[in-house]
């Protein structure tokens, strides 16, 4: 009886952590229900799906900091990218109109280019480092894209192909950080964290828990390495560009944590505030980068107009969400609306509202 009487108290709590565990996996926005279900204009075509890709990188053999760009270097990574990038740009923006109006055909659309890239098995065979991790940043936009239009195709049997390889894009992507993080620098740093958004992402789109577990497993390694300044170790290691790549890696970080969030787990406070600690050290050294130039050991390379491309603080939108009281250097918020491919789009428009 006594042990009847145990089990029949703990079955509330165990009914709750079995609920938790099972529910389906949120996005940190709320997609639209379509509102116009009328066929709309003619889609164009997509292009030929890129299967193979191998990326050269825009630094050449400028030493180990690798923060001098080779301007030859840096035309043919641009070369390699830009057909992979259009790509890219247009489904997201197909995306973004359906989320801004909700007309289903631009949902539709976006869904049509995506199933050809996916019958076509394309980003299947990455031929190197730098291929890993460029495609890790695409199948992050690509993944918060096919969220914002998942509403208005969820009758659509084209939507299980498309999710099918965006899963094996999203796992591909995981086993190679995994199996080369004693190894590359590169799958420690900045990089590691777009493919955890992009895992994120793509479990939002396939339920898939396993995925979102490992996003989060790397997000929790890399704020959780923070100085006490607030400086990313590896990021400080890029000389003079530390502060352009504490952005960069910003802008990743911060999406996954909001992704996190958003199905329960703890991640905006988690190493005593790690997250929001970098956050204030790389916006204050936007203002003045002595804080950041010193823990480089170098100058810090200056923004070509002063400020970083609206693209580079696109992670603001959620950051002051996430963080109201912080505080934001206006001139920044002052660059809305902040797009950024990688990131599913206008921020603004997903996160503003």
């Amino acid at each position: 009886m006594r042990s009847l009487l145990i089990v029949l108290l703990l079955l509330p709590a165990m009914a709750g952590l079995v609920s938790g565990a099972s529910a389906k996996i949120e996005p940190p926005f709320s997609p639209r229900v379509p509102s116009d279900l009328s066929a709309g204009k003619s889609c164009a075509g997509p292009p030929v799906p890129i299967i193979s890709l191998k990326v050269i990188s825009k630094y050449g053999d400028n030493g180990p900091m690798r923060d001098t760009v080779d301007p030859d270097a840096d035309r043919a990574f641009e070369a390699q990218m830009a057909p992979i990038r259009k790509f890219a740009q247009t489904v997201v923006k197909m995306a973004n109109r359906y989320t801004e109006d909700g007309r289903a055909a631009d949902a539709r659309c976006a869904l049509t280019w995506l199933d050809a890239w996916a019958e076509g098995r394309a980003l299947a065979e990455m031929s190197n480092p730098n291929a890993q991790f460029e495609r890790a940043q695409i199948v992050a936009g690509l993944g918060i894209a096919l969220i914002q239009i998942s509403p208005a195709v969820e009758g659509d049997a084209r939507l299980a192909n498309v999710t099918r390889w965006m899963v094996g894009l999203a796992t591909s992507t995981d086993a190679f950080f995994s199996a080369t993080h004693d190894k590359l620098r590169g799958s420690r740093n900045n990089h590691a964290y777009w493919a955890a958004l992009a895992s994120a992402a793509v479990a939002v789109v396939a339920d898939d828990r396993k995925l979102l577990d490992w996003a989060v497993e790397t997000y929790r390694n890399g704020v959780c390495g923070a100085t006490a300044q607030g400086g990313l170790p590896l990021e400080l290691g890029r000389g003079k560009k530390a502060l352009e790549y504490h952005l960069f890696a910003l802008s990743a970080l911060v999406p996954v944590a909001a992704f996190a969030e958003a199905n329960g787990i703890k991640a905006y406070n988690v190493c005593d505030g790690a997250l929001s600690r970098i956050a204030q050290f790389t916006l204050q050294s936007v203002a003045d980068p002595s804080a950041i130039a010193a823990a480089a050991g170098r100058p810090q390379e200056p923004f070509p107009k002063g400020l970083p491309p609206a693209q580079s603080v696109a992670f603001l939108e959620l950051y002051r969400r996430a963080f109201p009281e912080a505080p934001i250097d206006a001139r920044l918020l002052a660059l809305r609306p902040f797009v950024s491919t990688a990131l599913g789009g206008n921020q603004t428009l997903l996160y503003g509202r």
